[in-house]
């Protein structure tokens, strides 16, 4: 193993990035809370209460980014999560990738990528910050699975079942990112065209479509993709 491979390796968020954390929630903390003060008719102890409420979520939110980690070693993957601490072992890693992030479209600030450790029965386990917002990806997977080469044991064998299930998964996430993409381009194309029509005095394609018309492509290309690639995993 190289030295760039070497172990322990740890991943954390960054500094600046939890300074982002904070300017986000003193940001939009009292955006979510004048909803609830510009209310008269609600009591002032409700409204201490839900202030304190949220500000505790949003400090533990805050400490629990900084807590989240992911640590490989000579026995393996441990992930410090929200609620709990995983490890898996070497031997039990059925396969370790770097995906698209199904989430990078809900906001600004979300990696493009994100990773994964697989274990013997087919479930993953998210490798917080090791991700394009914190390491070179590609190089630290390549890091990891040569570690997983070395320490898995000789005996280690691909489980079938595990391998169908991670396929299976797969597929079905390129299947919806698919969708997702489609939709998203199909606004604009129903806008494009119903400002169009509305400038060619032809009112066939009313303004609800611009919601609409997203919806039933994201349905058909999901379906289609679900439907008609189902056959070609052949497993």
């Amino acid at each position: 193993m190289t030295a760039s491979s070497s172990l322990p390796r740890t991943y954390r968020i960054k500094p600046g990035k939890m300074t982002a954390v904070y300017i986000a929630a003193g940001l939009g903390l009292p955006a979510a809370l004048i909803p609830l003060y510009s209310e008269e008719s609600i009591p002032g102890w409700v409204k201490w209460l839900v202030t304190w409420a949220v500000l505790g979520f949003v400090g533990w939110i805050a400490y629990a980014a900084r807590k989240l980690s992911t640590t490989a070693d000579r026995q393996g993957i441990r992930v410090r999560g929200f609620f709990r601490q995983r490890r898996i072992a070497w031997a039990d890693v059925q396969d370790i990738r770097a995906v698209p992030n199904p989430s990078a479209a809900m906001g600004q600030g979300q990696p493009q990528v994100i990773s994964y450790a697989y274990g013997r029965d087919g479930r993953r386990v998210q490798l917080y910050y090791l991700d394009d917002h914190h390491v070179h990806v590609e190089r630290e997977i390549e890091a990891l699975r040569a570690a997983w080469q070395r320490l898995r044991g000789e005996d280690w064998t691909e489980d079938a079942a595990a391998a169908r299930r991670i396929d299976r998964r797969s597929a079905r996430e390129i299947n919806l990112l698919r969708a997702m993409s489609w939709s998203m381009f199909s606004v604009l194309a129903f806008t494009v065209l119903f400002v169009v029509l509305l400038l060619t005095d032809n009112v066939f394609l009313g303004p609800e479509w611009i919601l609409i018309g997203p919806v039933l492509v994201f349905l058909a290309v999901w379906l289609g993709g679900s439907l008609f690639g189902a056959g070609d995993d052949g497993r």
